[in-house]
């Protein structure tokens, strides 16, 4: 598994779509699938914004990858705007 983003080997998004349901990943190769830094992904955890982990025991966190697939699903595919609603073509 490529976690540290050497793309000599292979990309764990690649491992994770063959991954078994009830195999279990870590934080960094959470942040890894979702293209972001382990600092972000923490952020994101500690806002509530990333589902709950299945395993949390001795500061080792672990999520399935049948949760996390269907948390992905279940993710809007178009993100609502922020800011001033924008002009529409007929005015």
């Amino acid at each position: 598994m490529a976690v540290e983003g050497n793309r000599a080997t292979e990309d764990f998004r690649v491992t994770f779509a063959r991954l078994d349901p009830s195999a279990l990943i870590s934080p960094k190769e959470f942040a890894c699938l979702l293209g972001i830094k382990p600092g972000a992904f923490y952020e994101r955890n500690s806002k509530g914004k990333l589902p709950q982990p299945a395993m949390t025991e001795h500061r080792c966190v672990r999520w399935r990858a049948r949760d996390v697939r269907e948390w992905l699903n279940g993710l809007n595919s178009v993100a609502q705007r922020r800011g001033r609603p924008r002009k529409t073509g007929e005015q």
